[in-house]
Parts: structure tokens; sequence; C-alpha cells
């Protein structure tokens, strides 16, 4: 392995890093991710990391090779933060983005009641009409909280990230609940995270009881945070013209007790008549005829291949009967291709 290689390595591990203490979504970094805002408690975040974790210190010793030294702000909108003196990212509120224009990496967070109805707004319109934010597709941009928004149900005990502030509290993300001080056990802090909420993940900044319950009124969430990820996809002189299946626009006539799919389930994009599939786990993209797209439109969502033919046997215009040994066969074409269109996994 080159010089390069190792490089690109350690990028990729401070970049994996970041991502898992920004969106609080565990399996990036083996280990927890421990962001501390003092120097000084450097010592007691490697007490608490182990060998697969990461360290990142506010203005830490740069030659300390066991930490990842940051410098900047990560708390006020506008401002940046630079990780490892490489990886620049810019603070922004989600109220502000649509007036923004997305030069580096940019930390979307939704902080405010103002974020919150914009957030939820926003994704209403798109699931009714289509429209994206554009800033929001954009591959610099990152939605900051994405465990909680995804609905990802990981054990507490896990601790994928810890954040240590200036006056040695230590918190359950940037900007979460306090479970514990600068001394405290490893044990003791995993104790008192068992019990958190997955809205607690914000609760240093927001009032946060009423947004699971928003969230469970809007279970397509997951799967609206999925398209804005697809969108990253399309090629961005071509995004005007091509249409994301489930939004805005449907191949069978779903109605809205048929969904919503699973979030990682290929999205069926429209351009014209053309009909493209698009697994987002490996980027791949297969073209389809217009049957086929409204087949697999309807197995993600009801996903019971016999409701799936009486279904869809209207729009491709044969009997239930052929309608069924039509999706039996879409169906097993992907098994075969090792795409999973019911969502089972």
């Amino acid at each position: 392995m080159g010089v390069g290689s190792l490089k690109l390595s350690q990028q990729q591990s401070i970049a994996a890093a970041v991502d898992q203490w920004v969106t609080g979504i565990p399996g990036r970094v083996p280990g927890h991710v421990v962001f501390v805002e003092n120097p000084e408690h450097t010592d007691y975040a490697k007490s608490l990391a182990g060998e697969d974790s990461a360290i990142l210190v506010l203005n830490g010793d740069h030659g300390d090779p066991d930490i990842v030294p940051v410098s900047g702000t990560y708390d006020v909108a506008g401002e940046e933060l630079l990780v490892d003196g490489t990886l620049a990212l810019e603070i922004q509120d989600y109220v502000a983005i649509p007036f923004v224009n997305l030069v580096g990496v940019t930390v979307v967070r939704i902080a405010t009641a103002d974020d919150w109805q914009a957030f939820f707004d926003d994704a209403d319109e798109a699931l009714r009409s289509g429209h994206f934010v554009r800033q929001l597709t954009e591959v610099n941009a990152v939605l900051a909280e994405r465990a909680l928004l995804s609905g990802t149900r990981r054990d507490n005990l896990l601790l994928a990230r810890l954040h240590i502030r200036w006056d040695g509290s230590v918190m359950s993300g940037p900007y979460g609940t306090k479970i514990g001080r600068v001394g405290d056990s490893l044990a003791d802090l995993r104790v008192r995270a068992i019990a958190l909420r997955p809205e607690s993940a914000v609760a240093g900044v927001y009032y946060p009881w009423d947004i699971q319950d928003s969230l469970a009124a809007k279970p397509w969430i997951p799967r609206y945070l999925a398209a804005l990820e697809a969108c990253k996809f399309i090629p961005r002189d071509e995004r005007g013209t091509t249409k994301i299946v489930g939004f805005g626009v449907s191949l069978y006539g779903s109605a809205l007790h048929d969904g919503p799919p699973s979030p990682n389930v290929p999205f069926i994009l429209t351009k014209g008549s053309e009909h493209t599939v698009l697994d987002t786990s490996t980027g791949r993209l297969f073209k389809v005829g217009p049957d086929a797209a409204a087949i697999i439109e309807a197995v993600s969502n009801l996903k019971d291949i016999k409701v799936v033919a009486r279904v869809v046997a209207p729009a491709i215009k044969v009997s239930a009967g052929a309608a069924e040994g039509a999706v039996r066969a879409v169906v097993t074409h992907f098994e075969q291709l090792g795409i999973d269109i019911l969502g089972a996994r």
C-alpha cells in the first residue's frame, strides 16, 4: 500500500467518524466517536475510547497520534469546523438552506421549532409534488440527526457518539442529553443512556417530545430521506426533468395506505418515456419497461405478490392471473441480480 493509499484511508476514516458524530447513526466507526470541546479532557476521552474509536478534540494537540485535532466551532450557523486541517464543515440551520449556495461540505442542523416545521413542510411538499429542496439533494449536504429522522433503532448501549462539553458534561451527542460528567466510567454512561428516547438526541437545543409524534404520523419520512440521497445519483442537469416514483407520481395509481416502501428498496426514476431502477446501496442502474416499473413500485409498496397482481393488473392491462405471473417473474429477476425490491432485508 502506497503513501497515497494510506492518506486516503485516513481521510476516509476521519470522514466516517465525523458522519457518525453528526448523524448519530452507528456503524461507520466500529467504536465510539468522542468529541471533546476542552483539550484538558483528552485523557478522559481516551479512557472511554476503544481501539476502534475516534476522538475529535477542539484545539487538540496536532502531535498526538491518538486524536483528530479540530478547530473552529460546531454550533454556530454560518461558521466552519475544520477537522484534521483538511475536512472543512460549514454549519447551517435548516431554515437557511434554501437560500445558501453549498460550496463545501455543509452540516444541516434542525435545532429550532422553525427548523422542524420547515423540515416537515418540505417533506410533505416532496411527497405531494415531487419537488425537493435543491440544496438537500447536493452531495455536499449532510443532514444532522439522521438516526432520529430515519427511525434508526439501535441499542443505546452502543453509545455511537459521546460529546464532552467544555465544562465537563458528557452528552449523548452534540445537541443531546446529559448522561454524566468527566470521570464517570463508560459503564455508568451506558446505564444512563439505556433509558434515553430517540428524540433525546436534540434535547439540548429543542424541547423534543413532540418530534417523535410528528415522525410517527409520517412513517414515510425515512423513504423521503432515502429519496434525497437518490437525487444525488441523478446528474444535476437532469434533475429538473427526472421524477422519482412515489413522490408526486405513481405508475399504477397507488393509494396512501399502500406504502411506504422500505427506505432501502430501489427507486424508480422516470424521464419522459424512460424508466430506470436505481439501487442506491450499490449505485447500479437498470433500464426497465413501463409495465415492469409499475410492478416494481407496487411490489415495494405492498410486498404481497397476490395483492400486487390484483392492484397492478389494470395498469398493465392484463388479467390478475397474468399479472401474478409477471410480478413473480420481475421479483425473481431482481432477486437473481441481488436487488431486494420487496424490502425484506
